[in-house]
């Protein structure tokens, strides 16, 4: 075999290596939906999340709503699995959680209180 060949073989070898390493392990696997909740269930690092939606403008019009009731400091962001997520952060205690979702609920929003993880 010619020197030539040599880096093709290798890319061949690679190229048809990965895809069978993974079908081998059961498939690329995708958070769902459930699996991106953290419900939060102690004190500490907490968020409170409004919504998860599908796009970035459907998230800036809900945090528009969200700041207009008075709900300083939420922010759009990923949430980790293809959506976005309006959510203030910096909740200490599940109590207090407890009690943004209770304001959240007498403007008219869903909220809840969920752990943040890395």
């Amino acid at each position: 075999m010619s020197r030539r060949f040599v880096p093709w073989l290798v890319v061949l070898v690679v190229a048809l290596a990965y895809p069978i390493a993974v079908l081998a392990g059961g498939g690329a696997s995708f958070p769902t939906a459930a699996e991106c909740v953290h419900t939060a269930h102690a004190d500490g690092d907490l968020e409170v999340v409004f919504a998860r939606v599908g796009s970035p403008t459907e998230a800036a019009t809900l945090l528009e709503r969200v700041l207009a009731a008075g709900f300083e400091g939420s922010q759009v962001e990923p949430d980790g699995c293809g959506r976005w997520k309006v959510a203030v952060h910096g909740i200490p205690t599940l109590k207090v959680g407890g009690d943004v979702v209770a304001e959240a609920r007498s403007v008219g929003l869903h909220a809840t209180v969920e752990q943040v993880v890395s």
